[in-house]
């Protein structure tokens, strides 16, 4: 399996994190694959080419593109990177560290061997998982969700945050996906649907909320703080936004057809 995701960190906040945990990468995938985002390749370009020496594969993504653009180009070169076809990891990286640094660490790569073979895996959160979020973040992509059941008749994930796709499946994704913004990893998974994809949905604890252990503050703090803060609603809203209207455009208007 390749691994590949959208690497964003102009700071090198993870960069410790990162090489701590690359022998564990090296070991489990075939290949690494980093779709680096501005400015992370002007910033943090001592660390990246370092990855690079260390056989990563880099695609550097021009100033003004998209977190869309970022997600495909992380897939084309995962794709490209897999020449005798393997199945293609799709994740964030402080998600896939932070399940790698935690008590997580078993049961996700225990999970990766489980789903390898399926053709589209989306790895959504467990009720265990969601109750590390804030409460907020929670019910707006709830909220989603129920629109998705509205209209599709199924309660999906559409801001899932880790998927494996066949091959095969990547290359449809490729070919038909035009998303511009957050609605992108969503949009994979209402095209997985549309081209009737054998989909496999596991819920897992691994998925837990991630920004406590990397803000350094004790979980249940910052999940108070998050949940009073306005900002924090809006910012969400604001994401989840995009993949609301997706559901409406006429590209997916054969799955409204199909769930009536």
């Amino acid at each position: 399996m390749v691994l590949t995701f959208p690497y964003y960190d102009p700071s090198g906040k993870y960069n410790q994190a990162l090489q701590r945990q690359l022998a564990t990468l090296k070991s489990s995938f075939d290949g690494i694959c980093l779709s680096v985002a501005p400015p992370t390749s002007e910033d943090n370009a001592t660390f990246i080419q370092h990855l690079e020496e260390q056989g990563c594969f880099v695609s550097h993504n021009a100033s003004g593109t998209s977190h869309a653009h970022h997600s495909r180009e992380a897939l084309r070169l995962a794709a490209e990177h897999a020449p005798t076809r393997q199945p293609i990891f799709f994740g964030f990286m402080e998600r896939i560290l932070f399940a790698l640094e935690t008590e997580w660490r078993t049961s996700f790569l225990q999970d990766l061997q489980a789903y390898q073979a399926n053709e589209f895996v989306v790895f959504e959160r467990s009720s265990e998982a969601w109750d590390t979020h804030p409460a907020n973040f929670r019910e707006i992509e709830n909220m989603l969700s129920r629109m998705a059941e509205f209209m599709h008749g199924e309660f999906l994930d559409l801001m899932p945050c880790a998927f494996i796709l066949s091959y095969a499946t990547a290359n449809v994704i490729l070919n038909q996906s035009v998303s511009a913004s957050t609605d992108v990893w969503g949009e994979w998974v209402l095209l997985a649907i549309k081209n009737h994809v054998p989909t496999t949905r596991p819920k897992v604890n691994w998925l837990a909320w991630k920004e406590a252990y990397w803000e350094g503050i004790e979980p249940n703090e910052l999940k108070r703080q998050r949940e009073a803060s306005q900002g924090e609603t809006i910012k969400r809203i604001k994401m989840n936004v995009p993949a609301m209207l997706m559901l409406t455009e006429e590209r997916f208007k054969q799955l409204q057809t199909e769930s009536a």
